[in-house]
């Protein structure tokens, strides 16, 4: 009797690919958490709502908590996980439009940068309507900057030009 190889169980492969996502995933929050509990906490008390690694360290521990999930539901007994060829050519352009707003953040500035990233980033997903796309360049930005600068301390880079 011949065994069939690996590669011709799509299902399979699909799962050892979405593992191996979860698994880096985890290793990423993982390591965050480190160093936002480290000793001595480098950016204050983690469970201080006003230390600056409050939020980091909750972005953190909710990333490790996402690799699990993922972990988990990908080995499911109904899970049905197969790639597909889809739109990656715009998930290629989202992902190189985020690269972008992070190496010109220092530049342009927190305001500039996030006010045309954000729309941008939803005409790569298909919005057109330009009132949705007027909101999204406004409110957004203005609402994560308020929280971040207002409410926890956390500033971000004004930029050269502003």
């Amino acid at each position: 009797m011949m065994r069939k190889p690996l590669t011709s169980n799509p299902l399979l492969i699909g799962k050892l690919l979405t593992s191996l996502l979860a698994l880096g995933v985890i290793a990423i929050g993982v390591s965050f958490l480190r160093i936002v509990h480290g000793t001595p906490p480098p950016y204050g008390a983690p469970g201080d709502i006003g230390s600056a690694a409050f939020f980091p360290g909750l972005v953190a521990l909710l990333v490790t908590g996402l690799g699990g999930i993922m972990l988990l539901v990908t080995w499911r007994a109904n899970a049905n996980v197969v790639f597909e060829r889809g739109r990656t050519g715009l998930a290629l352009i989202a992902f190189i439009l985020m690269v972008a707003m992070a190496l010109s953040i220092n530049v342009l500035g927190i305001w500039l940068v996030s006010m045309l990233a954000v729309p941008l980033l939803a005409v790569c997903f298909g919005e057109q309507r330009w009132y949705v796309l007027l909101a999204l360049a406004v409110i957004p930005p203005t609402v994560v900057i308020h929280l971040f600068e207002g409410v926890m301390g956390i500033y971000f880079p004004r930029g050269m030009l502003l």
